[in-house]
């Protein structure tokens, strides 16, 4: 007897924690999420802006105006080929960042 009524206290007590959790998540709204730049499409570093090129995790602001400052470039390998980055920065960012290039215009 006594066990059926520590699994009642329990089991009470369960049902009223989780309904208070559940009421602390919801009472200020949904939990939002926030994207992370690498789960996005790749960053153009030939067009993006400065805070674009920052939001990309791994890259502060002082290496995003480093980047947009050297401006353009033929491919994002160059960002280690003109010593922007480390090979070690940019084996791990590679992934996130591409370099396009401008649409030539067609001569008549």
């Amino acid at each position: 007897m006594i066990h059926l009524r520590s699994a009642g206290i329990l089991w009470v007590a369960l049902t009223l924690m989780s309904s208070t959790i559940i009421h602390a998540q919801t009472k200020d709204g949904p939990i939002k999420t926030i994207p992370t730049r690498q789960a996005l499409k790749p960053v153009d570093i030939n067009s993006a802006s400065e805070e674009e090129i920052a939001g990309v995790i791994g890259i502060d602001r002082p290496l995003a105006k480093k980047i947009v400052q050297g401006r353009p470039y033929r491919n994002k390998a160059e960002l280690v080929s003109r010593q922007i980055m480390t090979r070690d920065q940019y084996d791990k960012l590679k992934s996130s960042l591409v370099a396009k290039q401008p649409a030539k215009a067609k001569v008549k």
